[in-house]
């Protein structure tokens, strides 16, 4: 059990003991916190880390799908909606559970219903002494999300909450994550909570409410009952599997005493494999009125200062007493001798002076039961010869005397509909919370999943945010050499705004700056070149002249080509070091983009080739597949060659390379000139970099499926197959078909092409891109030309 574990032990230093003892299962845990945070756990491995040979520019700051970590948070889900105080009292008992095993704990909650951080945020801060301000707790306000929502604005949701979890996680090496109910929207909260649980990369534990299933239809038959429960359970479930989000556990609460067969539930969940980790029961503490409770539903305010006010606020209240009657037949309806920490509310009109005398006096008397507050009503504070009366028994009195703005029938009214809550002051209702849980829950069935490794999952939203922070990090400077094409104008507008590049236009300024105005795009921050009245111009011209004179041509031939081929301008910028990348082919063809670069710039001596990779952003992965765009049949000299550039391409954005050459048969189970083709590529790339991982001929499923992998290769154990990142297709028509293929069927992100192998990035676009196609392309260049200059 959970509080078996000692509380100077975490959950990464038990897993970490475990694992040495075993040699032969080594453990890598990799840190997805800031490298420069105090409180994360470092990155660390428990045996040997095989090295690539290979840089990774990204570090550990991107959670890639190929490395394996420990859990480092919990998205707390509740599957239904219920009664407040059940749900937060299940979140108290798992915090209090968790926080004994993880002393590293945070909390945070990406949508929250305040501006200042939230209730709950609030009271987790106080309860359990956060030191995170109130405002980092949280992703965006209940209000913000709806006006993102609801303008067709989801991305830029998910990325404001990102941005806010990625820095609470720089301090703490475990979060529990509390999900939205966004009440009001009526949309599909259990997708949307799949959809953040996946996007912050964690894995989830459901909280069912019983009575929440079935509407508090109380008196339907248990086995249908229990049938509700478990459905509740299994939308979110479909829905978070669907998101690729491990479900953990799913704890059922507010169990009325009447269907309290937890092990039936416990088979009901197995059956639907959900695991299941208790039931807890209802208790009436936990939805009783206390003061607090008062206060707030009538925006009350206190008369006097009271004795322990704290205490005061959370006594219970049992009932309430309108005091319509005389003094002597009130005292009738109080009860006597009863449990101090629980009263009766008293209601009566600001004027009865003598009811706010007797009260404060039979408040102290032994021989009734605790009053627990006096609450006046209609806005009016005594007459001040009472209050002089009153001021020294106030003074010395624990009973809260509260102030209703109402008139007596209508706060009585707003009483009867009153909701308890759980305060940061409701010491009984926490322990209660604590104490429950902890009687109820298995913690085993979390803490065993917890300790597990589990695949660090990347999606398309993941990947363009990491892409964009790297590119930020390490700001460029890329030349667009389309500088009037409408979405290249609206892409820079875009790129300047992030603060990701410096960017340069080249074309007519007047032009530009019309369709800037026309899409209402700031160009403020990005320089616009005229190759025409550039004084740069003329060393472009001498540098194209010496480049290309032993192909015939003159300085006039380099000037007329400088001034109507924009390619080549910005080919130039490129090579003499006035921009670091380019990014052209929204208007013109990959023959005219790449062309100039072949030319001028030129490929690296070592792989004297062009070619280019595809990022395919699958839900739950990244894979890395090459050539799909430029070398339509290459050979075997070439196809290693391309394996290789790919390899580093991968490794450049983070990417652990594995690469599998495909081909239409694995192993030896075929034999043929295009299978022959791979084997002799797969030999040439190996002897060229033997500290690659480099495996072929490998079918698809091979490269990618564990099971298809061991099948097809009888057995043998294998570091590429079923496990490749980096996929080579064997020419132009089997890769170009197959990412459009898998980009049509499953709605993958195709980020690409990225073109490798020239000295200086230069990236070809499609004509039928989207702005967005163009940002993520420019993002891309950045980072590539980052690598360039610290490799």
């Amino acid at each position: 059990m959970l509080r078996l574990l000692t509380k100077t032990r975490s959950l990464f230093s038990v897993l970490k003991k475990g694992n040495a003892a075993n040699s032969a299962s080594p453990l890598h845990c990799f840190s997805i916190a800031s490298p420069s945070s105090s409180s994360c756990l470092r990155p660390a491995a428990v045996g040997p880390v095989p090295s690539t040979g290979v840089r990774s520019t990204f570090g550990d700051f991107l959670p890639w799908s190929f490395r394996r970590r420990v859990h480092t948070g919990i998205y707390l889900h509740h599957t239904n909606p219920g009664r407040g105080t059940d749900s937060l009292a299940v979140t108290l008992g798992l915090l209090h559970a968790l926080d004994r095993l993880q002393p590293g704990m945070g909390y945070f909650r990406p949508i929250d219903k305040t501006t200042i951080g939230g209730n709950r945020a609030a009271m987790m801060k106080e309860i359990y002494g956060f030191e995170d301000d109130l405002t980092s707790m949280h992703g965006v306000t209940q209000q913000k999300a709806f006006e993102l929502i609801t303008t067709d604005k989801t991305d830029d949701l998910m990325e404001e909450i990102y941005k806010a979890f990625e820095e609470i996680r720089k301090r703490h090496d475990f979060l529990v994550i509390e999900g939205t109910s966004l009440k009001g929207w009526g949309g599909d909260i259990a997708t949307l909570n799949a959809k953040l649980a996946s996007l912050l990369g964690t894995s989830a534990v459901f909280v069912t409410d019983a009575r929440g299933a079935i509407r508090n239809e109380i008196y339907r038959p248990k086995e249908e009952w229990e049938l509700e429960i478990l459905e509740s359970a299994k939308v979110s479930d479909l829905a978070f599997k669907k998101e690729n989000v491990e479900v953990l556990a799913d704890i059922v609460h507010a169990l009325p005493a009447a269907m309290r067969d937890v092990e039936a539930l416990k088979r009901l969940f197995a059956d639907a494999n959900i695991p299941f980790a208790g039931a807890i029961p209802e208790d009436p503490l936990l939805h009783s009125l206390q003061v607090q409770d008062v206060v707030r539903t009538l925006n009350a305010q206190l008369l006097y200062q009271v004795r322990g006010v704290r205490a005061a606020m959370s006594t219970e209240v049992t009932n309430f007493i309108v005091a319509t009657l005389q003094l002597s037949e009130l005292l009738a309806y109080l009860p006597k001798n009863g449990d101090p920490r629980k009263g009766s509310v008293v209601i009566a009109d600001s004027s009865r002076s003598d009811i706010l005398l007797s009260m404060l006096h039979l408040h102290e008397s032994h021989t009734f039961a605790n009053i627990a507050a006096l609450v006046l009503t209609g806005g009016m504070r005594p007459e001040k010869h009472v209050e002089h009366l009153v001021q020294d028994q106030a003074d010395k009195s624990s009973l809260p005397v509260l102030v209703s703005q109402l008139p007596s029938f209508e706060t009585s009214a707003l009483l009867s509909k009153a909701e308890a809550t759980i305060e940061p002051s409701s010491h009984r209702k926490i322990e209660l919370a604590q104490l429950i849980f902890e009687e109820n829950v298995d913690m085993d069935v979390i803490t065993r999943a917890l300790l597990k490794e589990q695949p660090i999952r990347m999606n398309p939203k993941l990947f363009i945010h990491n892409l964009f922070k790297q590119a930020k990090a390490n700001k460029q400077h890329i030349v667009l050499p389309e500088g009037d094409e409408p979405r290249t104008v609206q892409a820079a507008g875009t790129i300047l705004s992030r603060d990701l590049c410096e960017i340069t236009l080249v074309g007519n300024k007047q032009a530009i700056e019309q369709v800037a105005k026309q899409y209402r795009v700031d160009l403020s921050g990005a320089h616009i070149v005229d190759p025409s009245k550039s004084p740069r111009t003329e060393a472009y011209v001498d540098f194209l002249y010496e480049a290309r004179k032993h192909k015939g041509m003159n300085k006039d031939m380099a000037h007329e080509t400088l001034i109507t081929d924009c390619n080549y301008y910005g080919t130039c910028m490129v090579a003499l070091g006035d921009a670091d990348g380019m990014v052209s082919g929204a208007l013109n063809t990959t023959a005219n983009t790449v062309r100039p670069a072949l030319q001028v710039i030129k490929t690296s001596p070592d792989l004297p080739l062009v070619s280019s990779v595809f990022f395919m952003c699958l839900p739950d992965r990244i894979l890395v597949y090459g050539d799909c765009a430029i070398n339509s049949n290459p050979t075997s000299e070439e196809l290693a060659a391309i394996a290789i550039q790919s390899a580093e391409t991968a490794a450049a954005f983070g990417i652990e390379p594995k690469v599998a050459m495909l081909s239409y048969a694995t192993g030896t189970s075929n034999t043929g000139p295009l299978i022959q083709k791979v084997i002799d590529a797969t030999e040439i790339a190996k002897k060229k970099r033997p500290d690659l991982l480099i495996e072929g001929p490998l079918q698809y499923d091979a490269a990618v499926n564990p099971e298809t992998a061991k099948t097809k290769l009888k057995g043998k154990d294998n570091p590429v197959a079923g496990k490749a990142t980096v996929l080579i297709f064997p020419d132009l028509n089997t890769g170009n078909n197959t990412y459009k293929a898998v980009q049509q069927s499953t709605g993958a992100v195709a980020v690409g092409p990225l073109l490798q192998g020239l000295k200086k990035p230069v990236n070809d676009l499609s004509r039928g891109c989207t702005v967005t196609d163009i940002v993520t392309t420019i993002a891309l260049t950045a980072v590539q030309a980052s690598t360039k200059k610290s490799s």
